[in-house]
């Protein structure tokens, strides 16, 4: 749970990968961002790099040899995916939660993504559950980041006020969990009603 982004795309020729590479890692360093360069791994040909703001997930942005978008995560789990009867293309969609870096990291890592799109890839598609990429409206990408962070608050802070019942089902305490943040969600709604 927390703010993410969800991606996906394919890089216009695979020839482009170093010098993506090469102008990711350049701004990275400007940007004091963490970032790795993986290169044409022995086992899953991936080649790219990967990158992250303080505090955020890291950003994969490494390719197959088809110049497909593939996160070394989503190839350790790829058979997971087959055996569960999920999509085999989930592999080429990845997820970066940026909820811990706060809006400023966010809104510089979606307009580092954008310029990139128009530079680099054929195809790139992307959904932020901050909203930003879709409307670059700072002010809509704040209001997300709130309800994020209140949602974790009262999460945390119900989970930290539960009391143990001896014998109780899991299927239980997940209907006396889910009472409890309705409970306090209504109230927090009441309250801004009042306001």
């Amino acid at each position: 749970m927390g703010l993410s982004i969800h991606y996906s795309g394919t890089i216009k020729d695979i020839t482009l990968i170093d010098a993506l590479v090469t102008e990711v890692a350049d701004i990275c360093k400007s940007l004091n961002w963490s970032h790795g360069i993986i290169k044409d791994s022995k086992e899953d040909h991936l080649n790219g790099i990967w990158l992250s703001p303080k505090d955020s997930e890291p950003v994969f942005l490494t390719f197959l040899p088809t110049g497909r978008l593939c996160s070394p995560v989503n190839l350790v789990n790829k058979d997971l995916y087959l055996k569960n009867g999920l999509d085999p293309e989930l592999i080429h969609t990845s997820s970066t939660k940026t909820q811990f870096a706060g809006a400023d990291a966010h809104m510089a890592l979606i307009k580092l993504l954008r310029y990139l799109k128009e530079r680099y890839f054929s195809v790139f598609d992307l959904t932020d559950e901050g909203m930003y990429w879709e409307t670059m409206d700072e002010g809509i990408l704040i209001e997300q980041f709130a309800k994020y962070n209140f949602l974790l608050n009262e999460v945390a802070s119900t989970l930290k006020e539960l009391k143990f019942v001896p014998g109780e089902t899991s299927a239980l305490l997940a209907d006396r969990i889910e009472k409890l943040l309705t409970e306090r969600y209504d109230k927090v709604q009441l309250k801004k009603q009042k306001d």
